[in-house]
């Protein structure tokens, strides 16, 4: 039986997935693990919003995302600051990266993850569920509405949790209405712009708070007066998003 549409997706972002980590395993750049991260995004989303039931995303490749969350975390806090102002910090994270990504990406973790995306590839193609078009495009239409009204409910003081979860939300919404652009199923690409900029409004919360985070871990760890100040600027960074998020956000803009 032929794959549809969906499931030829979801196969190709498999695909890709497998390719770069290939690379990973020798070179692991920033924007290999980004992309890697994007591809697993990708299928998870899509597996939420339609075959979650026949073919769920498997836990296996939850843990694999959940364990390249570090490292991800690692590159976004390296590239908010200039080495030339915190050269000892930068020194400090640059090795903690690279630490962490040899213990992470062994030969045995690449290996077992290939074998995860071969076999989930199998799986789809066995179940190859079949959902017309209508329904795929109520689903992710549905989950946008989702998203407009959980923000129209947000109220000063949203923990950045809360805000995290809008975030994924949006994701999710994005990430559907991509693959029905990218299918020929519904034009949304105005659509696309606005999920990307909410989760990117969002994103900037998350990125914040996870760097205040590893920033006072480190401060335990490495204690140091540049440690001490870009953790100051940061807290206050966060307060300020947090504020502009509330007010971009809000129903009345």
């Amino acid at each position: 039986m032929e794959a549809n549409p969906l499931i030829r997706y979801l196969c190709y972002q498999l695909y890709h997935a497998r390719v770069i980590l290939h690379s990973l395993q020798y070179e692991g750049k920033v924007e290999q693990i980004h992309d890697f991260r994007i591809a697993l995004r990708h299928i998870r989303s899509l597996v939420k919003l339609f075959p979650k039931d026949t073919a769920p995303f498997p836990k296996a490749l939850k843990s694999v995302m959940k364990a390249t969350n570090p490292i991800r975390e690692l590159d976004v806090l390296l590239d908010s600051f200039s080495p030339s102002h915190y050269p000892k910090l930068f020194k400090q994270l640059t090795q903690l990266r690279e630490e962490s990504f040899t213990t992470l990406f062994t030969r045995e973790f690449a290996v077992q993850t290939l074998l995860l995306l071969e076999e989930y590839a199998t799986l789809l193609h066995q179940n190859n569920p079949h959902i017309i078009p209508e329904i795929m495009i109520q689903r992710v239409l549905t989950q946008y509405q989702h998203c407009l009204d959980t923000h129209h409910t947000l109220e000063p003081g949203t923990t950045s949790k809360t805000l995290h979860r809008l975030r994924i939300d949006y994701k999710d919404a994005r990430y559907g209405f991509e693959f029905l652009e990218i299918s020929d199923l519904h034009p949304c690409r105005e659509l696309i712009l606005f999920c990307k900029q909410r989760q990117n409004q969002l994103g900037a919360v998350q990125d914040a708070a996870n760097q205040i985070k590893r920033l006072k871990k480190l401060i335990h760890e490495f204690p140091s007066s540049e440690v001490k100040e870009i953790l100051r600027k940061r807290k206050k960074a966060l307060q300020r998003l947090k504020d502009t998020t509330q007010q971009v956000l809000s129903p009345s803009t």
